[in-house]
């Protein structure tokens, strides 16, 4: 059971809670009829103004939603965002917002947990608090019905940014990532629709203008509900999450995951040394001079260098030849980078850790490998690698700008995309089309759905993640950036959460549109292809080429662009 705190109130304290200071003032005869020095300064965008937009399908209906600042308060901040019907709510005269929770196996998948703030100058995720139960803390506690054409409100918090942080990015299912949300100070909008405190602002005026006229007249009695109240006192848990960035570079030779605090580069035996050697081959030298390029991004620390092999041998020739990979690794290391500075340790543990079971050669390949690991913070940015060519894709490609066709066993897509650049990342707003008129069959987009992780292991994503969708940049591959939410015995490595959409199963009527978006890492690139899928084991799998990305727009806390 949600703890909230519903209040009874009456209308002047209903509109002393959503109306500006000023307009208060004016209403009482209380203004200072003298302007100050800073009346005309422009004082940023207010708690109950609208800051973005976007269009949503829900239940076969269209809703817009209507994005708020986030306000300050404590150690929190307090997100308002209005679902407005843009024609009504259909024949059933009700729609339930779906897709919001997670399918999750690890972590409370919760609605809304699939609304989720990110700092992605920081590279961090925030998630809704939730109170003693783990539960999350929001309100209405009805938000996600919307019976009437005025929509319904959620308000929900999260642990505050730094003080020096002025927005944060979010991300609303089905709707374009709103890139940059501003926070402010003031009072936490009423959980009261607008629509509703506009009616009370307008019967209070005609209540006190009865009044005034016949001052024995009684006022009228006020029977109405009042909206419920975020009860912040109740949340005792708002996490937040490092994000993690992975990228595969010189056709997946080097595989490189990186947070703030910790770097960890994965190499591919196959490449660096020939069947049972530990002599590395002339194509290493590009490997080992990108993995010293990842380090040298790094405040100097020790690094780890750990050689991994298949199970095909005995363990302790396995263990020997880890071992001797790993020193052929560190002694390559040595030329590039300053010893004194980056001091390296190496160790071999043949076929004790693998991340893929060892039944394939592919899944074998995997396991042969050598990774250099290093925990220190970032102090410069080098962008992803982007030579080399594209690999080959038996399955959909298209160019961006024009419409995909998309077919499977249950309909008609059309797909597109768009990129754009924030805080350096590149987000991909990837739009599907149900390119039919047949209403309520509830279909979902299979082939953004999934629950495997590319980190293989014990690890495990919800079930209806959008991870299949990567971006390909040359012969090098971007996957969403992800952060790991928690881990348990089943999954020791751990559920990762990626910075997408949590849910692919939401439906999606005849005509209708949803927008699907993804974080990736920085990369400088003007185009970029992204992909849905492998192209080899489902025939709806699709590649986009040439899907431009729009340089970074930086806005002031009012929105406007910077110069």
């Amino acid at each position: 059971m949600r703890l909230h705190h519903p209040l009874r109130a009456v209308v002047g304290a209903l509109l002393a809670g959503v109306l500006p200071a000023a307009a208060l003032a004016a209403c009482t005869g209380g203004a200072d009829p003298t302007p100050s020095a800073s009346a005309s300064a422009d004082p940023g965008p207010q708690p109950e103004d609208v800051v973005a937009t976007a269009v949503i399908p829900a239940g076969g209906v269209d809703l817009e939603v209507r994005v708020h600042p986030l306000v300050r308060a404590g150690e929190h901040v307090v997100l308002t965002v209005d679902f407005v019907p843009v024609d009504g709510v259909g024949d059933e005269g009700y729609v339930t917002l779906s897709g919001f929770g997670v399918t999750s196996f690890v972590a409370d998948g919760s609605h809304p947990v699939n609304v989720r703030l990110f700092d992605l100058e920081n590279d961090v995720a925030h998630h809704v608090g939730a109170d003693a139960e783990g539960e999350p803390v929001v309100a209405p506690e009805e938000w996600d019905w919307v019976r009437s054409e005025r929509g319904t409100r959620l308000q929900m918090p999260f642990a505050a940014p730094p003080a020096d942080v002025e927005a944060l990015s979010l991300l609303v299912p089905g709707a374009p990532l709103f890139a940059q949300v501003p926070i402010v100070d003031g009072d936490v909008p009423s959980g009261a629709h607008p629509d509703d405190v506009a009616a009370a602002a307008s019967a209070a005026a005609s209540a006190s203008a009865t009044a005034s006229a016949s001052p024995s007249a009684s006022a009228p009695a006020d029977d109405a509900e009042p909206p419920e109240v975020l009860d912040l006192d109740a949340v005792v848990a708002a996490p937040t999450f490092p994000l993690e960035s992975t990228s595969a570079e010189l056709h997946g030779a080097v595989r490189t995951t990186e947070s703030t605090e910790r770097v960890e580069v994965t190499l591919g035996s196959d490449v660096l040394f020939a069947f049972d050697s530990a002599d590395l081959t002339p194509e290493a030298a590009d490997a080992v001079a990108l993995v010293a390029q990842r380090l040298a991004e790094r405040e100097p620390g020790t690094v780890d260098v750990v050689g991994h092999t298949d199970d095909q041998a005995d363990d302790a020739y396995n263990l020997d030849l880890s071992r001797r990979r790993a020193q052929a690794v560190a002694d390559a290391l040595g030329a590039h980078v300053d010893a004194s500075a980056y001091p390296v340790r190496v160790e071999g543990r043949g076929e004790q850790e693998p991340v893929a079971d060892n039944g394939t050669e592919e899944d074998r390949a995997l396991n042969r490998r050598v990774t250099v690991s290093l925990t220190s913070t970032v102090v410069t940015r080098t962008d992803v690698t982007t030579a080399g060519e594209l690999p080959p894709f038996d399955a959909h490609v298209g160019t961006a700008g024009t419409p995909l066709r998309v077919e499977n066993w249950a309909r008609a897509w059309e797909v597109d995309a768009s990129a754009r650049r924030v805080h350096g990342h590149v987000v991909v707003d990837l739009t599907v089309h149900a390119a039919d008129e047949e209403d309520g069959l509830g279909w979902a987009v299979s082939f953004l759905r999934g629950f495997s992780s590319h980190r293989g292991g014990d690890t495990v994503t919800p079930h209806d993640i959008t991870a299949r969708g990567t971006v390909l940049q040359g012969a090098s591959r971007l996957f969403p950036l992800d952060y790991m939410v928690g881990a348990d015995e089943t999954w020791p490595d751990g559920e990762w959460f990626t910075a997408s959409d949590l849910d692919a199963g939401a439906w999606i009527d005849g005509g209708q549109t949803r927008t699907y978006s993804f974080v990736y890492p920085r990369l400088d690139a003007d185009t970029v292809v992204f992909q849905a899928g492998t192209g080899i084991a489902f025939d709806d799998d699709f590649r986009l080429l040439d899907v431009p990305v729009a340089p970074e727009v930086v806005t002031d806390r009012g929105g406007a662009p910077r110069p």
